[in-house]
C-alpha cells in the first residue's frame, strides 16, 4: 500500500540536506551563513513526496506552509522539465527570462547544467507544487525515448514556457498524488497523468517538420545553442561572425538558416529579447537608464525609440 507521508517540519539544514542529494542550491534571504547556527531555523511545514516511474518519469509533490522565503538553484539536466503550481505563486528564472507562477499555472522547460533554473517561493503562503521531469537517465518505453522529446522540444521558442493546466488535470493530480492506492495502481494512474501532462505541456511553437526539411538535426541543434544564447544572456554584445563560429556555419549559412528557422534575422531576434528583458526590470521598478543598460543597450534614447516600436509605449508608461 502506498501511503502518502504526513506533514512535517523543514529546517534549513533539511533543504540543504535534500540540495546536496539532488543537485540543488539552496539561498535564504537574510541569512548570512546557513550553515551556521541558523540551520536550524525553520522554513516550512507539510509535505515532500517524491515518486520515480518505471518510464523515467518522476513526480515531485509539495504542500508546505512557507514560513522563510527561499531560493533554489537547479543545476541537473532533463530533457522536459514541468513546474505546476496547485496553490501559491512561485517567480522562475533562466537566465535574463523571467516568469511567475500562480495557481493553475505550469512551465514547460528543458534543464540543462550551463543554463540554471532559479526558482523563488516567498514567505507566508500555502504553496503546493508538482514537478514532473523527465529522466533520460532511467529506462524509457520505445513510444517515449529520449530522443523523441528531444526531437518535439529543439524547435521551441521560450525556454520557459507557459499554459494553464486544464481544470480536470488539476483535479486529478491533487486526487492522485494524496490518494492511499496499493502501489502498482497508483503507479498506472501517475504513468497515464505524466503522459497527459507532457501532451498539454509540449508548448506550441514548436516548428512543423517541413519547415525544417532544408535544415539538418545537427545544424539544427547548433542554432538552437546560438538561439538560447541570445535568449539567456541578451545584454552581451554580440558579432555575427562570433555567433557563426558557435553554430560551426559560415555568417551568410547562419543568417539564411536562422531566419528560415525561426522567421526573424539573428539581430530581430536579439533585440526582441533585450526588449523583453528590459521590460522586466521596468515593471520591476528599474529607471529606464537602468533597463536600458542592464538588458544592452547603451543609449537610452535608442532604446525609447526600439521600446516604444515594439509595444506601442514608451519605458516611461511601463514605470
Amino acid at each position: 500500500m502506498n501511503t502518502p507521508p504526513g506533514p512535517a517540519s523543514f529546517s534549513i539544514r533539511d533543504f540543504l540536506t535534500f540540495g546536496r542529494e539532488y543537485g540543488i542550491n539552496y539561498r535564504f534571504p537574510g541569512v548570512a551563513d546557513p550553515d551556521a547556527l541558523a540551520s536550524d531555523l525553520i522554513v516550512a511545514n507539510g509535505i515532500i513526496d517524491e515518486t520515480a516511474l518505471p518510464s523515467g518519469f518522476r513526480f515531485t509533490h509539495s504542500d508546505l506552509t512557507v514560513f522563510h522565503s527561499y531560493e533554489s538553484v537547479s543545476l541537473g539536466h532533463a530533457p522536459l522539465l514541468i513546474v505546476i503550481v496547485l496553490e501559491g505563486q512561485v517567480r522562475l528564472s533562466i537566465g535574463a527570462v523571467q516568469r511567475g507562477l500562480q495557481s493553475g499555472m505550469a512551465a514547460s522547460l528543458q534543464l540543462r547544467p550551463e543554463y540554471a533554473l532559479e526558482a523563488h517561493q516567498p514567505a507566508g503562503q500555502r504553496l503546493k507544487t508538482v514537478v514532473l521531469a523527465f529522466d533520460p537517465a532511467e529506462p524509457v518505453p520505445a513510444k517515449l525515448e529520449q530522443g523523441s522529446l528531444r526531437a518535439l522540444l529543439r524547435g521551441v521558442h521560450d525556454p520557459v514556457a507557459l499554459w494553464e493546466v486544464p481544470p480536470f488535470l488539476l483535479v486529478a493530480l491533487e486526487r492522485s498524488l494524496c490518494a492511499t492506492l496499493p502501489t502498482l495502481q497508483k503507479t498506472l494512474v501517475l504513468e497515464g497523468l505524466a503522459m497527459q501532462l507532457t501532451g498539454f505541456g509540449l508548448p506550441e511553437q514548436v516548428q512543423p517538420p517541413g519547415r525544417r526539411s532544408r535544415t539538418s538535426s545537427q545544424q539544427h541543434q547548433r542554432l538552437e545553442a546560438v538561439r538560447q544564447l541570445l535568449e539567456f544572456a541578451p545584454a552581451e554584445e554580440y558579432s555575427l561572425d562570433d555567433l557563426a563560429r558557435t553554430a560551426a556555419m559560415s555568417p551568410s549559412s547562419l543568417r539564411e538558416k536562422f531566419r528560415m528557422t525561426y522567421g526573424l534575422s539573428v539581430f530581430e531576434y536579439l533585440r526582441n529579447c533585450r526588449l523583453t528583458l528590459a521590460r522586466n526590470y521596468l515593471e520591476q521598478g528599474y529607471s529606464v537608464q537602468q533597463a536600458a543598460h542592464r538588458s544592452g543597450y547603451r543609449h537610452a534614447t535608442n532604446f525609447a525609440t526600439a521600446f516604444r516600436r515594439q509595444f506601442g509605449l514608451s519605458p516611461k508608461d511601463i514605470r
